[in-house]
């Protein structure tokens, strides 16, 4: 990729539910990126499951028989960039999201900045970031310090009844979140020329 090449960022909205917390908060997210001059991707992990990994094909996704899984593959090689969204199940990230990682060997994330996102009933989602920092960092990615864990009160309706991340606080968080990834990105691309 060139100097000038806008930065693309893979989102991937870890909910399992349609129109979910998660999936208003990689919109927000996605939108903020583009702002600051990033190709944001999303991937909705509830519009686009993948199948239960195979272990036979790991690490060569062009034999995965599900297109899904292949375009998800390629898409997280393309990327300069992460953001992984979840909410929390039973005190971690949901299932669908270590199902999506364990698709990608450490290629993918190599070197990359990630940013972490977490919903949940109180701010003890945040061990959903904890988590998954544990597993950005064994995919040799680099989880930013900076993340966002919203709660329910952060989140509105819009006329049309969907919903709508527009807490003040969750948005500065989600603003400093994208930023940070955007300009890490650029320093991380122009250590490498």
């Amino acid at each position: 990729m060139s100097q000038t090449q806008r930065p693309v960022v893979l989102l991937v909205s870890g909910s399992p539910t349609s129109g979910s917390h998660t999936t208003a908060t990689t919109e927000a997210a996605s939108r903020m990126l583009a702002e600051l001059g990033a190709d944001p991707q999303v991937w909705d992990l509830a519009a686009q499951p993948l199948p239960i990994v195979d272990p036979s094909r790991h690490g060569r996704p062009d034999e995965y028989a599900d297109p899904y899984a292949r375009k998800f593959a390629r898409l997280a090689g393309e990327a300069d960039a992460f953001v992984i969204a979840s909410p929390m199940y039973h005190g971690s990230f949901s299932g669908v999201v270590k199902n999506a990682l364990d698709h990608l060997d450490t290629s993918p994330l190599a070197a990359k900045p990630t940013g972490l996102v977490a919903h949940g009933a109180n701010l003890s989602a945040v061990q959903v970031c904890d988590g998954l920092r544990t597993v950005v960092r064994a995919l040799r990615g680099i989880a930013l310090p900076e993340q966002l864990v919203t709660v329910p009160g952060d989140f509105g309706r819009t006329a049309e009844g969907h919903r709508v991340l527009q807490g003040v606080r969750a948005r500065r968080r989600l603003d400093a979140l994208c930023a940070a990834l955007v300009e890490t990105t650029g320093r991380l691309r122009a250590a490498r020329v």
